[in-house]
């Protein structure tokens, strides 16, 4: 065999490893995973998810969780 042609099997042996190597991909990290989020805001200044502080709509009202709520600010 000639040089050349060493040469150009070398070459298209390479060309073959990094088109392989290019083509794998690693496992697609989910959204929701927390690291990933983490990641993006790391002070979480734009939580996600929209919840406000009572748990429920307007007419869901829970006496005696306002109650114990209210004692715990009155009362540290």
């Amino acid at each position: 065999m000639s040089m050349a042609m060493r040469m150009l099997i070398v070459a298209l042996a390479a060309g073959v490893l990094a088109a392989g190597s290019a083509c794998s991909s690693s496992p697609k990290q989910q959204e929701d995973d927390p690291t990933t989020r983490a990641l993006g805001d790391p002070m979480n200044y734009s939580p996600q998810d929209d919840q406000d502080i009572s748990g429920g709509g307007v007419t869901d009202f829970h006496g005696q969780a306002f109650k114990k709520d209210m004692d715990h600010v009155l009362n540290p």
